[in-house]
């Protein structure tokens, strides 16, 4: 049977404009002669390649004994269970990064089990028994999704997002939700519903967010994988700090179908990972042509690679040959690499790229701005009306409904309907939700805001393919040829300023990947390496061949709870759920919201017409 196997650097040679494959084809170990005693399975720092050894009998559990996929997902959820909720000596604080076990979740894998005996193997499911923690505006059919607010309870999807449906057909257990920034309005962890999400390395120390509990939850091995959505850098920055891989595609790979929005001409789902190649196999199941959402039809079916884990071969894809641009001008800014640590890892990130054998040039885009287009109040509203039309069903039906209209269908919205009117939104996150219910709920992007986007990546663009100098002239190689470069390098948090809307502006694609440590702070930090529009395989040739050099990835030092009596899945998933004990007193449809509408008006201004 083929099994995939890590650090291999043998694969397709096919070329990002081949034709599409239907799946990932499986990496081969070509040195297994076949006669190696079996491995003993570590959890901690596992791949997707190790739980497919285990299962074909080539690891096996630590006495001796087979292990199953139920055997996998469990020992993934007794971790969170005894992990998740205990204080750390680093900080002191709990690590939080769960906000809920599927209660189905040994189910799913007692359902692989099944399919691995029937199939005599992992079949055409490259995801096969990958436990995957879900950012909570995630949709799943099987449970709620409430975007890390009290307010979102009970807020239940008839159908999976089209990412999520993608990652179960390729076999993923879909083992829990993650915590998140309330409704990504924040990039530092806080959740309304957890509090504050910490960074396992220090739990005195921010994980990013938006996509806090995903980061978090990854570094401390909770999960073989998890997914995060990305707005102004809630991918990449989380992923940075908890010294993971996280991609950003370019806007159109991944469908926006059953993710909460803040801004569609903006906003990405996104699959983090502890390496390159499970980032890649996840972008493969996640990435498929999804019809309703209408930016697929900017990356036709047809035009798709199907298949990221192609670009795993460090000779054809990998950094010897690459030209390489570091971005010394970014809008202005001429710290775009970072600042203090973070720029000189980075910095001697670069300098490993050099020996690799990549060409490196300064890259200046002084004309770049800042732009988005569109409502978040008008977004939100279109998702809520998506929701229902495939059976969703959710006590909250719009934004506010004091400002409810026939846009969407919404203006039967009425009363605590609205999220606004329930007074279970955060008091850190009212204002802003009070801001959004103010934009016009009928304000949907206009032509010029969206051309003006289109003329911003084509700039951007313009200068990858033939970049200048500090002076604006062009530079020339040896020859007299103009340097067109494969990749851009950036910081990919705030020691940067916000490059974050670099992508989220441009709608490009990055990949993050570890350049090492903070020692100041204890904590990981990562370099972001920037693409043209759906060209995600060069940044992951690029990512996986400079992974493998350095290796920089290393797991926290994290404490189980003391006794050894975790609880059970419903104990854990009620114990999240009456994280703020006030907000747990009573359901929102017996609170009076009149006061907290005065709240709001007092920060925002009224709130009706």
């Amino acid at each position: 049977m083929i099994l995939l196997v890590g650090c291999n650097d043998s694969g397709s040679s096919s070329s990002s404009s081949a034709a599409p494959v239907s799946e990932p084809e499986p990496f081969v170990d070509e040195n297994d002669n076949g006669i190696s005693d079996s491995r003993e399975f570590e959890l901690v720092e596992a791949t997707m390649a190790d739980v497919h050894a285990v299962l074909a009998g080539d690891m096996v559990a630590e006495n001796g004994e087979p292990l199953t996929c139920v055997d996998i997902t469990q020992m993934y959820i007794d971790r969170i269970l005894a992990y998740n909720d205990t204080p750390q000596e680093s900080g002191g604080l709990p690590i939080l990064g769960v906000l809920a076990i599927m209660p189905n979740a040994l189910q799913q894998a007692t359902v692989l089990d099944a399919l691995y005996e029937r199939d005599r193997g992992i079949g055409n499911r490259f995801l096969h028994c990958m436990p995957v923690l879900l950012k909570d505006n995630y949709d799943t059919f099987d449970y709620p999704s409430t975007q890390g607010s009290y307010s979102m309870l009970g807020h239940q999807a008839g159908v999976d997002a089209h990412s999520v449906d993608g990652l179960r057909q390729a076999g993923a257990v879909i083992l829990g939700k993650a915590n998140q920034d309330e409704f990504a309005y924040f990039t530092t962890g806080f959740s309304a519903r957890a509090i504050q999400v910490s960074n396992p390395y220090n739990t005195s120390e921010s994980p990013a967010g938006s996509s806090s509990g995903t980061g978090a939850s990854l570094a401390a091995n909770f999960a073989l994988g998890g997914t995060g959505s990305d707005t102004c850098q809630s991918i990449r920055h989380p992923s940075s700090v908890n010294g993971l891989v996280g991609i950003r595609p370019s806007l159109g790979v991944i469908s926006q179908h059953g993710i909460y929005p803040l801004s569609h001409e903006r906003d990405t789902g996104g699959p983090m990972t502890r390496t390159v190649e499970d980032a890649a196999l996840m972008l493969s199941a996640m990435a498929t042509f999804d019809a309703r959402d209408p930016k697929a039809a900017w990356f036709p079916a047809g035009q798709r690679p199907g298949d990221y884990t192609q670009f795993l071969d460090r000779e054809l894809y990998g950094v010897a040959g690459r030209n390489i641009g570091v971005l010394r001008n970014l809008g202005g800014s001429t710290s775009a690499t970072g600042t203090g640590a973070q720029g000189e890892l980075i910095d001697a990130a670069i300098e490993q790229l050099k020996a690799m054998g990549a060409n490196i040039y300064d890259v200046y885009l002084p004309d770049f701005a800042n732009l988005g287009a569109g409502s978040r109040h008008y977004d939100m509203n279109q998702y809520f009306a998506g929701f229902e039309a495939e059976g969703g069903s959710s006590p909250r039906r719009c934004v506010s409904s004091l400002r409810a209209t026939e846009t969407h269908d919404r203006d039967d919205c009425i009363g605590i309907d609205g999220i606004v009117e329930t007074g279970r939104v955060g008091p850190r996150t009212a204002g802003l939700v009070a801001l959004t219910a103010l934009d016009s709920p009928d304000l949907a992007p206009s032509e010029s805001q969206l051309q003006a986007i289109r003329d911003m990546r084509a700039y951007v663009t313009g200068v990858m393919d033939a970049i200048t100098d500090d002076n604006g002239d062009l530079v020339r190689d040896e020859f007299g040829e103009t340097i067109s470069v494969d990749a851009l390098i950036l910081s990919p948090g705030p020691t940067g300023g916000r490059t974050c809307d670099f992508g989220s502006t441009t709608q490009m694609g990055s990949i993050v990947v570890p350049v090492g440590f903070d020692e100041s702070v204890g904590v990981p930090r990562g370099m972001e390496i920037f693409v043209r529009q759906f060209d995600e395989g060069t940044g992951i040739g690029i990512a996986y061949d400079f992974e493998q050099a350095t290796l920089h990835r290393k797991p926290p030092v994290i404490s189980p709870a003391p006794g050894g009596e975790n609880g059970t899945i419903a104990q854990f998933n009620a114990r999240q759920r009456a994280a703020i004990a006030t907000y747990a007193e009573q359901a929102p449809e017996n609170i009076d919201p009149a006061h907290y509408i005065e709240v709001l008006e007092a920060l925002a201004g009224p709130t009706g017409d």
